[in-house]
């Protein structure tokens, strides 16, 4: 079945209410342990279907925010959110108090119960309006981003239909492109800065209401890290300034070399004098150079990307009133995950294709496992398939990008490395604003600029004067929509370079690994998880210097201006 055939309807939460009533009774009364599994497993099927509606409502929206009946629809998931949460909570807590839990434990893994254990330390009943506040902020966010109209060289363009520009080889055109874009970002400032604000303290709020000090600790148990905390962050964040920042500053100088300039500045973001390679053809001869590649690559992935194309579960191409940005997210009653992006004509658009393809691939793969739980793991682990894909693929480039091959995957390697300060530093930022809640909007862009003296310190806008002020981050959605979803980047892109070294070294036995953890879904924590997958823990020390070192190495021995 295609995307468009597959089933969507609103769910009546007053059912699902008196249907949940009926399970905690039965659940409550229940003399053995397979009854309680039973009971655990329908309420699962039902969970599954919840999530897939809410999914196809959110993705209906993202693919035309000026469509009313999407809107509405999004609206109407968006609406019910905190009682459905409410309603699933009434049900972990029985769980939580099962005189069966070891049993329980012993089914499915220790994992279980303490993902209950942490959600039910995320919600209270008392908090569900401050939560519909908060799903509306963020609605906010998306709704005035994705309507960006920005005037550009006698043309209207959103934000992603810019990129192309922010890469041309002329310099003149790509400052001129930033200052439309950022001029968009300064006379929408105000409105963003109260967006923020507004977010922040009501996330201060839901904390402190629900017994916390600030709203670090809760934003940790949202994203579900359960094996390590904002002190090994902290770490990592250390390491990467001493290890990955004076590298960058050694690529820095290469640019300069490469591109026949003196100084650079924030608009110089190409790679070569010529531009950035771009992929070769139109959307759909990529899409079919895709499936060449993924029947090459396995027959896992064959079968999958095949099934991609022909059940139609991908929307790529950029146009008015469509969401910026991409993402993965799937529809558990019907097994199936979707791919969403903005194809612009860069080398980004195979980037995010094989990045997303492997967040998919994973969700595919994990797909019997037996819980909605464990279909995904969080964000940090996610982001090992979808980083290690990237690298995964590097054979089938030349497909793709033709003569420019060579410099897509110095690009590839120098930008990935190149994002970890970035990465350090958006997480840097936020773990300061939720510490200091009540920062007005300029002491959080002099905070932003502090932080980029330290992770970024090659940074230089010109006259740019948006980003000059401190403002750059608001074009970073994460920090609005997900807080605390960034490091997990980071994490990943230096297990995604373990990956990457193994499979120069056995690429079979690289290619196990990887699968083995996609099969394990959200099964296991992001440490157990790293450890299946044969890989060295990012927050052991010595772990970043290590990949740092190979990758460094790697970059030395290429000289891109013989590319």
């Amino acid at each position: 079945m295609k995307y468009s055939e597959l089933k969507y309807e609103r769910i009546n939460v007053e059912k699902r209410r008196q249907l949940m009533n009926e399970n905690l009774e039965k659940f409550s009364n229940a003399e053995s342990v397979e009854n309680q599994i039973n009971i655990i497993l329908d309420v699962n099927e039902q969970n599954k279907e919840y999530h897939s509606y809410a999914a196809m409502a959110s993705l209906n929206f993202s693919g035309d925010i000026n469509n009313e009946e999407a809107k509405a629809e999004k609206d109407f998931y968006d609406s019910i959110g905190p009682d459905m949460t409410e309603i699933n909570d009434s049900f972990e807590k029985v769980v939580n108090q099962s005189k069966y839990k070891n049993e329980l434990s012993k089914k499915w893994g220790e994992k279980f119960l303490s993902d209950i254990e942490t959600s039910l330390k995320t919600f209270d009943p008392k908090i569900k309006e401050m939560l519909r506040d908060e799903t509306n902020l963020r609605n906010e966010y998306t709704k005035l981003t994705a309507g960006a109209k920005i005037y550009y060289d006698g043309e209207e363009y959103n934000l992603a239909g810019l990129g192309p520009f922010h890469s041309n080889e002329n310099r003149t055109v790509r400052k001129t492109s930033y200052e439309a874009r950022f001029d968009w970002f300064e006379n929408n400032s105000e409105t963003l800065d109260d967006i923020y604000d507004k977010l922040v303290k009501l996330r201060h709020r839901i904390a402190t209401s629900l017994g916390y000090d600030n709203f670090i600790e809760l934003g940790y148990m949202r994203m579900g890290r359960s094996d390590y905390g904002p002190n090994e962050v902290a770490n990592f964040r250390k390491q990467i300034v001493d290890h990955v920042v004076p590298i960058v500053k050694k690529l820095v100088q290469k640019k300069k070399d490469i591109l026949g300039l003196d100084h650079l500045y924030f608009y110089d973001g190409i790679n070569f004098k010529e531009g950035d390679p771009k992929p070769k053809g139109s959307p759909d001869h990529l899409i079919k150079e895709a499936q060449v590649m993924y029947r090459e690559l396995s027959k896992e992935t064959g079968d999958f990307f095949d099934m991609m194309v022909e059940e139609e579960l991908m929307d790529l191409v950029n146009r008015k009133g469509k969401r910026p940005g991409g993402f993965c997210t799937s529809f558990p009653k019907y097994d199936r995950p979707y791919i969403f992006s903005n194809f612009n004509g860069t080398d980004q658009d195979i980037t995010v294709l094989t990045h997303e393809a492997g967040h998919a691939f994973q969700c595919y793969s994990s797909r019997k496992q037996p819980l909605l739980g464990y279909l995904w793991p969080t964000m940090e682990a996610a982001e090992i398939h979808s980083m290690s894909m990237e690298f995964f693929t590097w054979p089938w480039m030349q497909n793709f990008f033709k003569e420019e091959t060579d410099r897509f995957k110095y690009k590839h390697i120098a930008g990935s490395l190149s994002f970890l300060p970035y990465g350090a530093c958006v997480d840097h930022f936020q773990h300061w604003v939720y510490e200091n809640p009540q920062a007005a909007p300029k002491e959080r862009n002099q905070r932003w600029l502090e932080l980029e003296s330290i992770y970024l310190p090659n940074r230089d806008y010109d006259d740019l004067h948006f980003p000059k002020t401190g403002g750059i981050w608001q074009g970073q959605l994460h920090i609005y929509q997900v807080p605390f979803y960034y490091i997990d980047y980071t994490l990943a892109q230096t297990c995604a370079f373990q990956f990457w070294i193994k499979n120069q070294q056995d690429s079979q036995k690289a290619w196990k690994d990887y699968v083995r953890l996609c099969n394990a879904g959200g099964s296991q924590s992001f440490t157990k998880l790293v450890s299946l997958a044969g890989l060295e823990l990012p927050f052991n020390d010595g772990c970043l210097a290590t990949v740092v070192k190979h990758v460094g190495q790697w970059l030395d021995k290429v000289d891109p201006k013989k590319l």
